[in-house]
């Protein structure tokens, strides 16, 4: 059987009719699984970025640095300033003290502001007594995930760097191995 399609003269088979409507809810069927899967590894897509974006809020979270106590040892020619320190890390991965510096901020004579940075020394035994039982903190120190380290950290200069000028302010400096540096301004070290 024929069926002539008018204004045209063309004439489709009547089975081509049909088949056309099946091939039609196939490809409405495909759209329409193609359509929910999309929808499906959207959301898993979704849930999967805030599942990363969590984890990577949990490891950047920066370390705490708070300062103890502090003390001033005065020599013939040095003074050695030491800092108990403690570093908490809340963070779910590890992290490490790469270098400890304590920044000078002063004013010379001339009223000229400026800034010196001195590196911790390792110091040990007797040259620390003074300091009672806390251990020196040895840097690079280690400081695990969800854990805390703490420790005292010394620096020394020639007591002439600061001879007749105004101290502003110190700051100690750690710079860390994950994150850059934290640092906290000191205490008014107590002179034993």
């Amino acid at each position: 059987m024929r069926q002539e399609e008018r204004g045209r003269g063309l004439v489709i088979p009547e089975w081509f009719t049909k088949g056309s409507n099946l091939v039609s809810l196939g490809a409405l069927i495909t759209a329409f699984t193609a359509l929910t899967r999309t929808w499906s590894a959207s959301r898993t897509a979704k849930k999967s970025l805030r599942i990363a974006t969590q984890q990577e809020e949990r490891r950047a979270i920066e370390p705490q640095l708070q300062l103890l106590q502090s003390k001033r040892k005065v020599f013939s020619d040095t003074e050695r300033y030491s800092y108990l320190i403690h570093i908490g890390n809340s963070a779910e991965s590890g992290n490490f003290v790469a270098r400890a510096e304590m920044e000078i901020y002063y004013r010379t004579r001339d009223g000229v502001s400026a800034a010196v940075k001195i590196p911790a020394e390792r110091v040990r035994g007797e040259d620390v007594e003074y300091l009672g039982n806390d251990p020196s903190l040895d840097i690079p120190a280690n400081v695990s995930a969800r854990s805390a380290v703490e420790g005292w950290v010394h620096f020394k200069f020639a007591t002439s760097l600061m001879s007749g000028n105004d101290v502003d302010r110190f700051t100690i400096v750690l710079d860390m191995g994950h994150g850059g540096p934290i640092s906290v301004e000191s205490i008014i070290p107590t002179d034993i």
